[in-house]
Parts: structure tokens; sequence; C-alpha cells
């Protein structure tokens, strides 16, 4: 599951809370890529990756958003 800086779910599993804006991209086993659609500069923050394993596993981004 990808959640955002507030906490916010944005996907689990393949499923995302918002098609129009989020993709989940699993190309391999092993790999869950959130993809966000047309970013803007209010994207920008920290993303969550949880794994519901036992104990679970937890990975934390931060998207930087540059401009042009």
């Amino acid at each position: 599951m990808w959640l955002d800086e507030d906490g916010m779910q944005l996907s689990f599993g393949e499923g995302v809370s918002n098609p129009d804006r989020y993709l989940i991209d699993h190309p391999y086993p092993r790999d869950w890529n959130l993809e966000i659609r047309s970013v803007r500069t209010d994207d920008a923050g920290m993303y969550e990756c949880r794994i519901g394993t036992h104990p679970p596993v937890t990975k934390t981004v931060q998207l930087i958003i540059q401009g042009k």
C-alpha cells in the first residue's frame, strides 16, 4: 500500500484511490511503484510504501518537484 505524507492511503495492491491521478506499476514480483500522473508542485513530499508482512516493512521516499 502507498500512503502520502498525511497518511492518506493512495493504493492497496494494484487498486488506487484516484485512477485519474495514480497508477501502480508492478513490473516484477517484488516491485510496486507508484506513478503520479500530471504531477503538480503540491504533490511534493514524503510517500511511504507499506508491505503487509509480519513484521510490516516500510520504505519512505521523497518526491521533489523541480521547475524547468
